[in-house]
């Protein structure tokens, strides 16, 4: 008696997966086999699983971000990450002169919050240094840059980075802002300001070679602590100088630190002190581990490789076509510490230094995804086009993928993931599931 396409088609499965060494994996199922014109293919649901492993990411572009970034902040499975920033200042107008005798009151950098990350209770310790080298607009600036700086802290404070902080000034109250005393501790630095040649003042170009900028950080926390980002290019933003002069008292004069200037966000991660699996992987390199946990964090902090080195052995079944192929990444935590990234980003590696988006992004974000599903507290990603074009040209070298947090030059939160061979709820693994037709 003739066996069934459908017992065909298993057993010939069945003999196909003893060749592979796969992770996670379910036997193919056949649905909407009525579908297809007179049954002369059939749809296969197939779960698979993959080589997963985290890894630091060594810099990241951060020059002229929308935001700068200060503060410390310790993480109990990531360590401690600490931000700082680098920041061109400028006359909010060419040719102004100060008077005679101009002597400074007091010298007030405002910053108008964008966000905090941690606690907003916590204490940091703020230093503001002058920069001593100089940055430039359109040059390219990496995470990892470091730019020198005078030795005298004209800060040296301590703030709590709280979004809601009020201050009054007058009669006036000022909401959402940080405003640091550049003067408390010496006035040098407003009498530069106040003394420069009038040949300066009337150059931005010479002002800016004058005075370089500020410099920006906070002292490393050895617990809690939190990240601030504030906005740098709207008015609440300015460095304010308050003086008077032989002709008149209580002036003021502002200089802005807009979108145009030169500004570098400093970031630095100290995994020294993190969680013991978490350091085996990702500063150990030991990249098994990622089979039962892998990890993401923004600011320049942890990406993710993640390969398919069995996918082609789908062809022995016989010419497939890949219908869809769905990538699901679960978190290991109920309660994501301190908010989940918003969306992640997924790209083709091409080398170590070279990398493409993927065609399934050239469909639009609905179709591709990436976004965080609060529901399911997992992310996931179409990559239906990926994994035909691997499929059908055995040819193609395949480095993988890689994962990130998307704008993670932005962005500090991070995530921890369940891999495919996580012990616990087989349901909350990452995995692969592909539906495929096989060509007769």
């Amino acid at each position: 008696m003739k066996r069934p396409l459908f017992f065909i088609n298993i057993f010939l499965l069945i003999a196909v997966l003893s060749f592979f060494n796969l992770s996670c994996s379910k036997y193919p199922s056949k649905v909407g086999a009525n579908l297809m014109p007179n049954n002369s293919l059939g749809m296969y649901f197939f779960q698979m699983g993959f080589n997963v492993y985290s890894q630091p990411i060594d810099t990241t572009r951060t020059d002229e971000l929308m935001t700068s970034t200060v503060g410390s902040i310790k993480d109990p499975v990531f360590g401690v990450t600490n931000a700082s920033f680098y920041s061109k200042i400028l006359p909010t107008t060419v040719g102004h002169r100060f008077g005679t005798n101009p002597v400074t009151d007091s010298l007030v950098l405002q910053l108008y919050y964008s966000s905090v990350y941690g606690d907003t209770n916590a204490t940091l310790h703020l230093h503001v240094y002058e920069m001593k080298d100089d940055i430039y607009y359109d040059s390219v600036y990496y995470s990892n840059k470091n730019v020198a700086v005078y030795p005298t802290d004209y800060a040296n404070m301590t703030f709590h980075p709280n979004k809601n902080a009020t201050y009054i000034i007058g009669i006036d109250t000022i909401k959402g802002v940080l405003r640091i005393n550049l003067s408390h501790l010496s006035k040098a630095l407003g009498s530069k300001l106040l003394n420069a040649d009038t040949t300066i003042l009337d150059s931005n170009y010479l002002f800016m070679d004058y005075f370089r900028g500020l410099y920006l950080k906070v002292d490393p926390v050895s617990n809690g602590g939190a990240l601030a980002s504030f906005v740098t290019n709207i008015s609440k933003t300015a460095l304010s100088l308050y003086y008077h002069n032989d002709a008149n008292d209580s002036l003021r004069y502002d200089y802005v630190l807009s979108s145009a200037m030169a500004k570098i966000n400093h970031y630095q991660h100290d995994f020294s002190s993190s969680e013991a699996n978490f350091k085996k992987q990702v500063v150990d390199g030991d990249t098994s581990l990622g089979q039962k946990l892998f990890y993401l964090q923004g600011l320049a902090g942890v990406k993710t490789v993640i390969k398919f080195p069995h996918i082609r052995d789908l062809n022995k079944l016989g010419k497939v076509g890949i219908n869809e192929a769905k990538l699901i990444l679960p978190g290991a935590e109920a309660d994501p510490y301190l908010g989940a990234p918003k969306e992640l980003s997924l790209i083709r590696i091409i080398n170590d230094s070279t990398y493409n988006i993927l065609p399934d992004q050239n469909e639009g974000a609905d179709y591709f995804g990436g976004v965080y599903d609060a529901a399911n507290n997992a992310y996931t990603f179409r990559i239906t086009h990926y994994i035909e074009s691997l499929i059908s040209d055995s040819t193609q070298v395949d480095n993988g993928l890689l994962l990130f947090v998307k704008k993670g030059a932005l962005y500090p939160e991070r995530f921890i993931f369940n891999g495919p061979q996580y012990p616990g709820d087989s349901t909350r693994r990452a995995r692969l599931n592909i539906l495929y037709t096989i060509v007769k």
